[in-house]
């Protein structure tokens, strides 16, 4: 069968929905036909396909705005520019949502070596949020192995002025080892599991204090990637706290060599780390853009990508690549003069390297519209093609959503996945019953590039990203088309009180 005649059959699928539904429910405007679906479809694809912006405007957020750690210049800068591309391509009611963090952070520098029982230089990087050091300090380096609160007791009194490290080396891939893809990664816990989760994070509450009590100098942590490669994240959680103590991550190199002297004997480390804090809270915010809709301007469907960036790069994979892909999606939907049913919002999030902090403020601001969202789309994971849609558990609407993207299946997409992830902004809104969705994507590089010196312009794969462009903007476009909004997962029935007779 011809590609035309299957995006027919496929659209008028998504379409006879309505006739299935109860006639009250099919009181509503005309729904457009499917060819004029099918037809949109065609001239989104080879739009993005021959006249992408989204190399040109990667280039320029990566090489001219840099690294966007949230709370810095950098970061407004860059949601400014996005803001002033957005009206460039004219989409209406651009705004900077504004939200509040208690402190910003900033990098000084971070230098290391080991002293006993041979000498190396170290490199090294401080985790965010973490404090600086009182100049150069001197420590033994101490293991600690606990993992339950009741076992730091055997070290009390044995980490005053420590390097302290809290894990066993990452075992790294082997030579030429091929990343395997998402699809072929059964989904199951991580070799830290058991640090996860609420539990896990107040036990890591619990064990810093623990060490800040002791008098501890300082913990080192293994960066586990190859090729002297760093890793970061942040030690001063959602609320943008100052951390208990300076932290640094090492490359994988330095602490496997550690990991062996240790093994032998006594290692002393000299460490020194300078960092600084704003004075004052720090005004950051999130970018919001739209394209109205034409019949119900009230329901709403979201393309979404976080902005900010962690800063030993320059943010190109993480996530720049994801917030141009929405800013292209929203340039093409534009200028094709699409007439959407429903709102399409582009929103760019700030501080989704600490904890999905920009989206979870957007929702908690926009807590009354969540009703009228029908779902939500994020790219977030480096430069790879766009292999599935990862549904988050929405098993409602899994076979809608097969309708929706089956004319995304000549630019590769394959069986959609009912997969669940933490890690991006769509979480923020599935928690609140929307339905949100993820790009899952093939690995790319990305294991090397995310939060590393590596995520840089040069790392970005030209036509892997112009198709998740076009995956992102066909989506948003069918999901605004369809005859109603996405359903919702069911909730559970509550159980009947007790009578008080």
């Amino acid at each position: 069968m011809k590609k035309r005649g299957i995006l027919f059959a496929v659209m008028t699928g998504i379409l006879a929905l309505a006739v299935s539904r109860p006639a009250a429910q099919q009181v509503q405007p005309a729904t457009p036909s499917s060819d004029s679906v099918v037809a949109a479809d065609r001239q989104i694809l080879t739009e993005i396909k021959e006249h992408s912006e989204l190399m040109a405007n990667l280039e320029y957020l990566s090489d001219m705005i840099g690294p966007r750690l949230t709370g810095t210049e950098k970061m407004s800068q860059a949601s400014r520019w996005t803001a002033e591309m957005f009206r460039k391509y004219g989409l209406q009611n651009v705004h900077l949502e504004p939200w509040t963090i208690a402190r910003a952070w900033y990098r000084g520098t971070a230098r290391g070596r080991i002293v006993g029982p041979t000498e190396h230089r170290l490199t090294l990087a401080s985790a965010g949020w973490g404090p600086g050091t009182a100049g150069a300090v001197r420590g033994a380096v101490v293991y600690v192995s606990a993992r339950r609160v009741e076992e730091l007791a055997q070290y009390k009194g044995k980490l005053k002025g420590a390097i302290v490290i809290i894990a066993e080396p990452v075992t790294l891939p082997a030579p030429y080892e091929i990343p395997r893809s998402p699809l072929l990664s059964p989904p199951g816990p991580t070799s830290e599991a058991a640090l996860s989760g609420p539990a896990g994070q107040q036990f890591n509450r619990d064990r810093n204090n623990f060490f800040k009590a002791e008098g501890v100098a300082a913990v080192l942590r293994d960066s586990g990637k190859n090729h002297g490669l760093l890793n970061m994240t942040s030690i001063g959680g959602r609320d943008y706290e100052v951390g208990a103590l300076p932290t640094a991550f090492v490359t994988a190199e330095n602490y496997h060599l550690i990991w062996r002297l240790l093994k032998r004997g006594p290692v002393e480390i000299e460490l020194e780390i300078t960092n600084s804090f704003s004075e004052k809270p720090v005004e950051v915010y999130n970018t919001v853009a739209e394209i109205p809709g034409s019949e119900r301007p009230g329901e709403v469907v979201i393309l979404g990508a976080h902005l900010d960036s962690w800063d030993l790069g320059t943010g190109a994979t993480d996530n720049g690549t994801g917030s141009m892909v929405v800013l292209e999606a929203a340039r093409t939907l534009e200028k094709l003069g699409l007439k959407p049913r429903r709102t399409i919002r582009f929103i760019l999030f700030s501080g989704e390297e600490q904890g999905l902090v920009g989206s979870r403020q957007y929702v908690e601001a926009h807590k009354a519209e969540m009703a009228k969202i029908s779902g939500v789309f994020v790219h977030d994971t480096g430069t790879g093609r766009v292999q599935s849609i990862g549904l988050q558990g929405n098993y409602q609407d899994r076979e809608l959503m097969d309708r929706v993207a089956a004319p995304l299946r000549e630019v590769g997409l394959l069986e959609l996945s009912l997969r669940s992830t933490r890690g991006t902004d769509h979480a923020s809104f599935n928690d609140a019953g929307v339905p949100g969705f993820y790009c899952i994507q093939e690995p790319a590089e990305y294991g090397k590039t995310h939060h590393s010196q590596s995520d840089t312009f040069d790392k970005v794969w030209k036509d892997d990203l112009v198709q998740g462009a076009q995956v992102l903007a066909v989506w948003a476009y069918n999901v605004a088309q369809l005859p109603e909004m996405l359903p919702r997962r069911p909730v559970a029935a509550e159980a009947p009180r007790a009578s008080e007779d």
